[in-house]
């Protein structure tokens, strides 16, 4: 089971306790999800979708709230058996209008897929309006790879609006067109968990938050090492260079050319081209400390340039 589905799984088996709520959430599954259409008897729902979490979730709710029958239907693909196509469809004219009417998507008799600002007037329905949205088109990318949490809306003005609820929990999520549809989504794995906060998805908000911590700790020891490897990677090449400078004041003038101070540091060098600079400055009597040592290190490679240049 993907991460995305789990947290679908979670937030499918949480049920608010408050009719209100429950309402804001069917609200979205069917504003999302939702046709709402005219037949010979009249105004029906119809709800199509190949996510089986949305299609249960809103069969589920109306039961719940409107104790009213529903039709069900599964339609498997003949190209790919596995595939399949969940509908729920209300056709009693009577619980049509009482769903319509109570989750704000009708208004004078007139269907029509918009956030009702009284379904979602108060905060713990906002956040029940998100969850229903979620379940029935969002996805979250596994963690492990990416931070990456998105809603897909086919309008511009649901996705909007759907920004806007979301946004208002201080949550900065963003709306980019995807050929014909309309995107809304966070990238920030922070307020990825502020997100799963809002919805109540508390089991996925733990497991997201581990994977933040590993990663976390990782990218700490991978700078601290990349951090060492670049330091010792300095030093190497510091010695190497002392030690082509000495050998070359070695070969033309001798070592003996040198003040007594820095021929006991050049010698030291070319028989401990591994040592550290405070390692070479323990080494000598009295003990010399470490920017000593590459105080006369630093004059030792000046002669050797200054040598270059009067042979030049």
């Amino acid at each position: 089971m993907s991460f995305s589905s789990m947290v679908k799984d979670e937030l499918f088996n949480f049920y608010d306790n408050s009719r209100h709520c429950n309402i804001a959430e069917l609200s979205a599954v069917l504003i999302t999800c939702g046709d709402f259409a005219y037949g010979d008897s009249g105004i029906y729902i119809k709800v199509q979708t190949e996510n089986k979490y949305a299609a249960l979730k809103c069969y589920n709710l109306i039961k719940k709230l409107f104790q009213c029958d529903c039709e069900v239907f599964i339609r498997r693909s003949l190209g790919n058996r596995k595939n399949k196509t969940y509908f729920v469809a209300v056709f009693k004219q009577k619980a049509v209008f009482n769903i319509l009417n109570a989750t704000g998507i009708i208004d004078n008799n007139i269907a029509e897929k918009k956030i009702s600002s009284v379904i979602i007037g108060s905060i713990c329905c906002k956040r029940a309006f998100i969850r229903g949205a979620f379940i029935a088109i969002g996805s979250l990318c596994n963690p492990e790879r990416n931070y990456h949490l998105e809603f897909v809306e086919t309008s511009f003005k649901l996705a909007t609006e759907l920004r806007n609820v979301i946004n208002s929990f201080s949550i900065e999520s963003k709306v980019v067109k995807r050929k014909n549809h309309y995107v809304i989504y966070i990238k920030e794995g922070e307020q990825i968990v502020e997100l799963l906060n809002v919805m109540s998805a508390h089991k996925a908000l733990m497991d997201l938050e581990n994977v933040r911590i590993i990663k976390d700790v990782r990218n700490n020891v991978n700078r601290i090492v990349n951090c060492e490897t670049a330091n010792l990677n300095k030093v190497v090449l510091a010695s190497i260079k002392q030690r082509e400078e000495i050998e070359y004041i070695e070969n033309t003038v001798g070592l003996s050319y040198l003040p007594k101070q820095l021929r006991e540091v050049a010698l030291l060098r070319l028989r401990y081209p591994d040592f550290s600079l405070k390692e070479l400055g323990e080494m000598l009597a009295p003990p010399v400390g470490k920017s000593g040592i590459n105080h006369r290190l630093k004059k030792i490679i000046s002669i050797a340039e200054n040598l270059r240049e009067e042979i030049l």
